[in-house]
């Protein structure tokens, strides 16, 4: 009898420890089960969604200037990621204590499960049901959804939660984040160096480059200005474009300008039977309202391309950031390339419609040959020359030229070129053999290398990536360099020969002067020249 009872009390004793379903002890058995799959899934999801987030970022997103944004809805969703950023950075400011935290709340609650599990259903239904809440829901669809595009925003929802886990486990977690501070280091991630700022500014200037074109394909007739291509456009709603030829699609519209005049695209819903990555509409203003979209009618657009436009403003950083690879070598204008006067020179009528054809704010001056340049002349002084005096290059005002090395960096040489309020450059193996020579008035040593000259405006143009057009410089012409005097190509301008006689009188000596810092490099051109 002692035996049989024995066995029998061994062959129910995993059903014993079963709770019977419908009891109260099954349910909160059940319910502790569920609590623990929930606990796992929030401490996994803010595991991925808030350890993930860089401080960097946040204090980004804190200082961010709404008057940056154009539109409306931008500016109201800067606000909130504004606020949600403030709530998560002390949070994410200690990197290892919020990790230790999170992957603490996770052990314990999938620690805890298969115990409570393992009340309501049999072992080894316990470890499948808990292997399977576990890595169903509470890893993969926590993940899925803390590292979604609201990420930002549902760990900041969560951020008081995680406070108060923080404080609770503190005891634990705290000596924990220490050692690994110790060991690994406190800072996680810092500000960006130059290196990874320049990269970051390339990624978006090539983003925005006029390197992807969409070809027109058609426009609706329903006065909507929705516009479909023949390839997909890849456009967002900050692409600017330039209406232009493609090959064997020149460009043909009364309403759109050709001429380098920027629009404002933005993606839009399709019409019936078109692909929505395939149809944009185009704006005149840069806020996209409705009062500037562009619409057309019959045969008002009917063939052309668009291409992305790179904004100035990255133009300009990614410029800067170029800049500072690059020396005076790479930019200079070579001495074959270079208009000058002998300093002998008569300054007669043929010879000043000569200057006036070349087109030079600024030309170098030379002494018997090329080689030994003495400085240059501002060619706008040339407007009190009369050409009945036969006066000499000599007589005039001759300034030194700012003297560098071909490997000066182009940012070293700006500063040059402010702090000797001169606007040209002289490109020298030896620039101090150069001064000795231009002190001593003798001439300058063979062995010295003549590289070339370089002006203010091609260290400019380097920085704004854009050829700077003056008022003398044909819009279309090809120049070989810039800065000292327009184009390089003859000019067909109005000669001395052809103007009326007038004495004008001798300009009064004066002690000699360093060139206005007022002038730039282009802006003091021979005009003086065209009018008698």
């Amino acid at each position: 009898l002692a035996t049989h009872e024995s066995v029998e009390a061994h062959g129910v004793s995993d059903q014993v420890l079963l709770e019977e379903p419908g009891t109260p002890q099954f349910y909160r058995h059940a319910v502790l089960a569920l609590i623990c799959v929930t606990v796992a899934a929030l401490a996994a999801g803010l595991t991925m969604g808030l350890v993930s987030i860089e401080p960097m970022e946040m204090h980004i997103i804190v200082n961010t200037e709404d008057k940056d944004i154009v539109a409306d809805k931008d500016k109201h969703k800067l606000k909130e990621d504004q606020a949600a950023a403030q709530r998560v950075l002390p949070l994410i400011k200690d990197h290892h204590r919020l990790l230790v935290t999170l992957l603490l709340l996770n052990s314990c609650a999938n620690e805890a499960l298969p115990l409570f599990l393992d009340k309501i259903v049999p072992s080894w239904m316990a470890v499948i049901l808990s292997v399977t809440l576990v890595l169903m829901f509470g890893e993969i669809i926590p993940s899925a959804v803390f590292t979604g595009s609201e990420q930002l925003k549902i760990a900041a929802k969560f951020a008081p939660i995680v406070a108060v886990v923080q404080f609770l486990l503190t005891p634990i977690a705290w000596p924990i984040a220490k050692v690994l501070d110790h060991l690994l280091g406190e800072d996680h991630k810092g500000r960006y160096n130059f290196a990874e700022l320049r990269a970051i500014v390339g990624i978006h200037a090539d983003l925005r480059k006029g390197s992807h074109t969409a070809v027109f394909q058609a426009v609706d007739d329903r006065n909507k200005g929705v516009i479909t291509t023949l390839t997909p456009h890849h456009f967002t709603d900050e692409t600017v474009v330039c209406f232009n030829d493609a090959p064997g699609h020149p460009c043909k519209s009364s309403k759109l300008e050709s001429n380098g005049t920027f629009y404002y695209a933005a993606p839009c819903e399709p019409l019936v039977g078109r692909d929505s990555s395939r149809t944009f509409r185009l704006y005149s203003d840069e806020s996209r309202k409705e009062s500037s979209l562009i619409t057309f009618g019959r045969d008002e657009l009917t063939s052309g391309a668009f291409t992305v436009q790179e904004r100035d403003e990255i133009k300009i950083m990614h410029g800067v950031m170029n800049l500072t690879h690059m020396c005076a070598e790479q930019a200079l204008i070579k001495m074959s390339d270079v208009d000058m006067l002998e300093r002998h020179t008569q300054l007669t009528r043929e010879k000043l419609g000569h200057i006036l054809e070349m087109g030079r704010s600024r030309l170098p001056v030379y002494a018997d040959n090329m080689h030994n340049l003495r400085g240059f002349i501002l060619t706008k002084k040339l407007i009190v020359v009369s050409p009945d005096e036969n006066r000499k290059v000599c007589d005039l005002e001759v300034q030194p030229l700012v003297l560098v090395k071909p490997d000066i960096p182009m940012l070293d040489l700006l500063n040059k070129f402010q702090a000797d309020r001169c606007h040209i450059a002289l490109v020298s193996s030896a620039p101090d053999a150069v001064k000795k020579a231009w002190d001593t008035n003798s001439t300058i040593p063979p062995d010295v290398h003549m590289m070339g000259i370089i002006t203010l405006e091609d260290v400019i143009e380097k920085l704004i990536q854009e050829d700077i057009w003056d008022e003398d410089d044909p819009r279309h012409s090809t120049r070989l360099h810039m800065g000292y005097g327009g184009n390089n190509s003859p000019r067909r301008m109005p000669t001395v020969n052809n103007m009326p006689s007038r004495q004008l009188p001798a300009p009064h000596s004066s002690p000699p002067q360093g060139p206005s810092k007022k002038l730039k490099g282009a802006e003091a051109t021979s005009k003086g020249l065209e009018e008698p």
